[in-house]
């Protein structure tokens, strides 16, 4: 059969053979091979992400643990740390007077209930720098994130009164 076509022809069929083999080739090896080796890199970067998410998982906690450090002690109850913020000013032995704390204001996303509590103090300048910095070295149930200084007069007297605003903000977290 091969014997009466030319060598022209014979090239041409040689070649066309040659290319379906080739495509037949890529379509049976080749293709599955480039396609397990895209599988092995993926699977090497996420085993590298695996393998490192231990590391993750303990530098995390430790954040965790330091934020919790900054942002004030665990309280069971939002009650709880008003009182405190009482007891704390009742240990502290200046001229500064209690004015008012105001109830407990609560906000909440979805991670945390956040805790705000606002103490009015009046007194002397000094009185009231040594009350706030009393709370702010001292009270671990919550941190002072707020402070005011403002006067007011007396309608009576027509008298000046230095007066302070502390701001105290808790977190706790949604189970």
């Amino acid at each position: 059969m091969f014997e009466n076509m030319s060598y022209k022809k014979k090239f041409f069929a040689l070649i066309g053979l040659l290319i379906v083999m080739g495509i037949a080739a890529y379509k049976r090896s080749f293709s599955v091979a480039f396609d397990a080796y895209d599988n092995l890199q993926s699977s090497k970067s996420k085993l590298a992400q695996v393998s490192n998410s231990q590391q993750k998982i303990t530098s995390l906690k430790s954040e965790v643990a330091y934020l919790d450090q900054i942002i004030g002690k665990k309280a069971a109850n939002a009650d709880v740390v008003q009182q405190e913020i009482l007891n704390t000013f009742n240990s502290i032995e200046n001229g500064a007077d209690l004015v008012n704390l105001e109830e407990i204001h609560i906000a909440s996303n979805e991670y945390f209930n956040i805790y705000t509590n606002r103490l009015i103090l009046s007194g002397s300048y000094k009185d009231l720098l040594e009350a706030t910095y009393r709370y702010e070295k001292e009270f671990d149930y919550s941190r002072v994130v707020g402070l005011r200084f403002y006067i007011e007069k007396e309608p009576r007297t027509r008298r000046k009164k230095l007066f302070e605003q502390i701001i105290f903000q808790n977190y706790e977290k949604i189970p």
